[in-house]
């Protein structure tokens, strides 16, 4: 089978195929006739180093090593998983076992042999923090580790960005500039980021982003506030956490299994940590439901940053932010008074 360039995400590998020089042909993967085009196998030795990182899962927990490379590395930009196991399959041919029907695999054990699939698993971590030891977890990765991943994700938050705070009004309320901040601590409920008498400031960037976070229905009117930072901010950033990159590592390391897959392991932990967090506040979460969510915001306050830079699950696109400090960001004098005329309705099975 051929592919093209359009096949990767990561544009490394092409330039990591042997041999680099492609050929006129037609993509095998539904992107038509083009200039360039490879042999699947041109990848072998690079996804067998690649696959090494893993192992069978013998317990039957695990998945199919196609549906882990993709969930892990985003090689691809297709994510039909039969055409991701179909490119597998062909680029590396001689059988290998990852690959067999039926087999589900994990990441290998760390040096120590201690298991990293269970070590840095979210599920793991979440269960023991929220109900057996809430302040001293043996589950959560060494700080050192789990700092240097934190600080290897910040953006800055310039000072003159709008940030957004919506809050629910009767026809006949008139709300203050001092109305639109975060609530006093004796009043500050439990958040996904914030522990309970503990307030921080969860802001939007965007207008519409801040009305659907409000969770509004039509014909409610809604107090808009402009805040703006009183300087440049430094968050941590789960909105946009890129998968590792294969071949962005130093060659000397590139072949090391523990290297390559403590990459994986915090990668899924970020985007654990930004799943959990751009999730609404439910009538029905427990407080303790926050508490990994917490631990980790609290460690990034720790490490002195601002705040945490997250997805929004109600405006998709959207964004939103929670400064650990409420007087980090101001609002303007001015507020805007909103009533929502429509609204988008989503939905998708559960049962």
């Amino acid at each position: 089978m051929r592919a093209c360039a359009k096949c990767f995400a990561a544009g490394t590998w092409v330039s990591n195929a042997s041999p680099p020089q492609g050929s006129p042909g037609t993509c095998d993967f539904g992107h038509g006739y083009d200039s360039h085009t490879w042999p699947t196998t041109a990848w072998i030795d690079n996804f067998a180093r690649l696959f090494e990182i893993y192992e069978i899962d013998e317990t039957g927990t695990g998945v199919a090593l196609h549906l882990r490379v993709q969930q892990d590395w985003r090689i691809f930009t297709f994510d039909e998983p039969s055409q991701v196991n179909q490119f597998l399959t062909s680029a590396v041919p001689d059988a290998h076992p990852l690959l067999a029907d039926g087999v589900v695999v994990r990441l290998r054990p760390a040096a120590d042999g201690v298991n990293t699939d269970h070590l840095l698993s979210w599920t793991q971590f979440s269960d023991e923090i929220r109900n057996r030891n809430r302040y001293f977890p043996q589950t959560v990765p060494d700080r050192q580790t789990l700092e240097n991943v934190l600080l290897g994700s910040v953006e800055r938050v310039e000072k003159d960005v709008a940030l957004y705070r919506g809050r629910v009004i009767e026809s006949s309320d008139l709300l203050a500039v001092a109305d639109m901040g975060a609530p006093p601590a004796n009043r500050a409920k439990a958040g996904r980021a914030n522990p309970i008498g503990i307030p921080h400031l969860y802001l939007s960037f965007g207008l519409e982003t801040c009305i659907y976070e409000t969770r509004v229905a039509n014909h409610t009117r809604v107090a808009i506030g402009t805040f703006h930072a009183i300087r440049d901010l430094s968050v941590l950033n789960l909105a946009d956490v890129e998968p590792p990159d294969f071949f962005d590592i130093d060659i000397d390391q590139r072949d090391s299994i523990s290297e390559q897959a403590r990459r994986v392991l915090f990668h899924r932990y970020l985007t654990a940590l930004g799943d959990e967090l751009r999730k609404p506040v439910r009538a029905t979460d427990q407080p303790t439901d926050y508490i990994p969510t917490q631990y980790l915001c609290e460690l990034a306050k720790s490490l002195g940053l601002d705040g945490v830079l997250y997805s929004s699950s109600l405006h998709p696109q959207g964004r939103n932010l929670v400064l650990f400090d409420v007087n980090a960001a101001v609002c303007e004098p001015e507020i805007t008074v909103v009533e929502i005329t429509s609204l988008t309705a989503g939905w998708h099975t559960v049962q």
